[in-house]
């Protein structure tokens, strides 16, 4: 990996890390937007599924060292990971349109809700109550929750953020000089 690439996708896991702190911070721990998705994805899609893998699994384990570790880091972590592989080897090289961006985000980052969930449950129950536990802990309160459709509103918002910011971003030319 070279010198540039290696500090943008330093730079790349470092923006989460900050954005979701610093959410954390003014809401607390209610989901309203999953930045280390958005950015695994944006990072796929500009360095490649290596990089996008990186960024995902950095994002959650360096934010989660400051918001707190549990076991859940482990899934988090390794999902978001590999839906910045998905990412990368979708879109490297491509120029996808908004649209694509938000539909497939969208689908994306509702396969990461369901996987992390039904892991997470699985620890606490057996396989098909986690998997139905997932499902619905997405649109109504599950586990002790109390937020109604938090799932598609999480997924959303990641959707429309990497609709509007990959374009943006992948217009940048970096000087090589």
């Amino acid at each position: 990996m070279k010198t540039r690439q290696l500090a943008l996708t330093a730079n790349l896991a470092a923006i989460p890390v900050a954005l979701r702190i610093i959410k954390h911070n003014i809401v607390g721990a209610i989901p309203i937007i999953n930045f280390p998705v958005a950015f695994a994805l944006i990072s796929g899609a500009l360095l490649g599924p290596l990089n996008g893998f990186i960024v995902g699994l950095l994002s959650f384990l360096v934010s989660d060292i400051f918001l707190g570790l549990g076991y859940w880091t482990i899934f988090t972590s390794l999902t978001c990971g590999i839906i910045g592989l998905i990412g990368g080897f979708m879109w490297r090289g491509r120029n996808p349109c908004r649209l694509e961006l938000l539909a497939v985000t969208l689908m994306l980052t509702f396969t990461y809700d369901i996987l992390t969930s039904i892991l997470l449950y699985a620890i606490f129950m057996p396989l098909q109550e986690a998997v139905i536990m997932g499902l619905i802990g997405l649109f109504l309160p599950a586990m002790g929750g109390t937020l109604y459709a938090m799932g598609p509103i999480v997924e959303l918002s990641t959707a429309i953020l990497v609709s509007i910011l990959l374009p943006k971003v992948r217009g940048v030319r970096i000087n090589e000089g």
